[in-house]
Parts: structure tokens; C-alpha cells; sequence
């Protein structure tokens, strides 16, 4: 059953990424702003989720909760700002193929990379693998 919400969360958010990026664009939003635009707009619905749907609170304090998840939600952005930017310009790949090619990327990287303390985005595309993880896991 977990697993089952790991998906949901990180479908949604992955989802909330996209479509935001992509009606950010078509209002001739330039691409990095659109980028960072979605990004926080994903990881605020994620986080959201998460809560709602796969974690429970109380695994350590508000602040520790809240200074960890901004910390990890920050690597995500400028990782994801960085990657969007290379595959735009350097790499002459349109923007929307883009978003959408680097969000699973650094789902990958995030859940290869993150630490047991940290492990809290869930799913595809759920920012990374980043988030509140210091929420902790609901036991179900």
C-alpha cells in the first residue's frame, strides 16, 4: 500500500510540475523562470500530499522538519534550474521536452543519491526524491 502512495504522490507531483511549466509557457514566461516557477509550485503540492496521503508528522521537531526539507527542496531546485538551462541552451532541446526529460532524471539521481535521514519525495518525478522526508513514514 505504500508503494501504491509513493506512486500517487509522485505522479501527482510530477503532473502539477509539468502542467504548471507548460501553461507558464504559453503565457510567454521565459524558461528558467518557468522552470523555478513549476518547481516550487510541485514541491508545495508534494509536500502537501505527502503529508496527506504517505507521511505522518513527528519524527523530529517542526523547525528541524522544516530547515531539512528546505535545505534538500533547494539542492533540488538548483539542480533542476541547472539541468533545464543545459538541455535548453547548450543543447538546443525545446524547453517542454526539456522539464519533462529532467524531472525523472532527478528522481533517479535523488533516489540514488539521498541519505536514510532524507529520504522523503516519493515516486516519479515527486521533486527528486526530496522533500519532506522528515516527516517520516505512515505506517499502514
Amino acid at each position: 500500500m505504500q508503494f501504491f502512495l509513493y506512486l500517487i504522490v509522485g505522479g501527482l507531483s510530477f503532473l502539477v510540475e509539468i502542467v504548471t511549466f507548460i501553461a507558464l509557457r504559453r503565457a510567454a514566461t521565459p524558461v528558467i523562470p518557468a522552470s523555478v516557477a513549476s518547481f516550487i509550485v510541485a514541491t508545495i503540492a508534494n509536500y502537501l500530499l505527502s503529508i496527506v496521503l504517505a507521511f505522518q508528522r513527528g519524527r523530529f521537531r517542526q523547525r528541524v522538519e522544516l530547515a531539512r526539507f528546505l535545505m534538500v527542496v533547494l539542492v533540488g531546485l538548483m539542480l533542476n534550474t541547472a539541468l533545464v538551462w543545459i538541455f535548453v541552451y547548450p543543447l538546443g532541446i525545446s524547453p517542454t521536452p526539456a522539464k519533462i526529460g529532467v524531472v525523472p532524471l532527478l528522481a533517479l539521481i535523488g533516489d540514488k543519491g539521498r541519505a536514510p535521514p532524507v529520504r522523503s519525495r516519493v515516486g516519479i518525478g515527486g521533486q527528486y526524491g526530496l522533500g519532506p522526508s522528515v516527516a517520516g513514514h505512515r505506517s499502514r
